[in-house]
């Protein structure tokens, strides 16, 4: 969550309220479902957002919304958010392709790559700007790397998707779900920081409502999703025949195996 350090509208108050509470849901029905085993990281970014929610509300109640600590402690905490975020995408991704350790292979080295890059520009960004103080060096370096961190997580999880949908990779609905809800907000938060706040300056607040929102309808959607796989009664599924199943154009598993064979070829080279 990000906050505008001026303070709190009521309305927002309460939308932080709403966030948190759907957090502690969301987390309470991951370890329902054991669905921790693979969503580790995930998991490490919901207590790590809940936590920061935690001290940015004590450190406002008793140092005030202007105070240095309660800079401090927003702008730090907003880096180990940041990182978080990024290794649940990570782990997002291996969870999708896990089964295709060539593609995967490769695809954890563009990962790797792609930290590096947000990395780099996060400390390009900080040599350059002329900061009057080092609180406010970090806390440019923290937002550069939040913005290129977004950029590259938009980048990395269409490509997902758009790889996904072409060679007709199966995706469980909790990974498709963290895959496009992640996708989402990060569009918001490009959107919303680099464009509207750009011209929209004076109605900070409002696109800071807007950002709040779009993250309050990505955890209700993802609530949504675990809460339909926690075990319930249920019917015997209805299965499709064996002859039309067959039929279901084989070629495109055959070309993904294909170029999953081929990745781990050139990789072992």
């Amino acid at each position: 969550m990000r906050l505008v350090m001026s303070g709190l509208a009521n309305w927002q108050q309460w939308l932080w309220a709403l966030q948190v509470c759907v957090q502690i849901g969301l987390c309470y029905l991951i370890i329902r479902r054991s669905a921790y085993k693979h969503l580790f990281f995930f998991i490490i970014y919901l207590v790590s957002d809940l936590a920061r929610s935690a001290m940015i509300f004590g450190s406002y109640r008793l140092r005030g919304f202007s105070s240095w600590t309660s800079y401090i402690v927003v702008w730090s905490t907003q880096a180990v958010v940041v990182v978080a975020r990024g290794m649940a995408v990570a782990e997002t991704c291996k969870n999708c392709l896990r089964e295709y350790k060539g593609i995967w292979a490769l695809g954890w080295r563009i990962l790797a790559g792609v930290g590096a890059v947000v990395v780099s520009y996060a400390a390009v960004v900080t040599l350059v700007a002329k900061n009057k103080s080092f609180l406010l060096a970090v806390a440019r370096t923290v937002l550069a790397a939040d913005r290129g961190l977004e950029l590259a997580l938009i980048a990395v999880l269409l490509s997902l998707l758009i790889f996904a949908r072409y060679y007709r990779v199966p995706l469980g609905s909790p990974h498709k779900a963290l895959a496009v809800g992640f996708c989402f907000f990060s569009c918001v938060f490009v959107l919303n920081n680099t464009i509207l706040s750009a011209f929209l300056g004076r109605y900070a607040t409002v696109w800071s409502g807007i950002q709040m929102s779009a993250y309050l309808v990505v955890l209700v959607a993802w609530l949504r999703v675990f809460y339909k796989l926690v075990p319930a009664r249920s019917s015997v599924p209805v299965l499709i025949p064996q002859t039309l199943y067959q039929e279901l154009d084989p070629r495109f598993n055959y070309r993904l195996r294909l170029l999953n064979d081929r990745l781990m070829g050139m990789l072992k080279s």
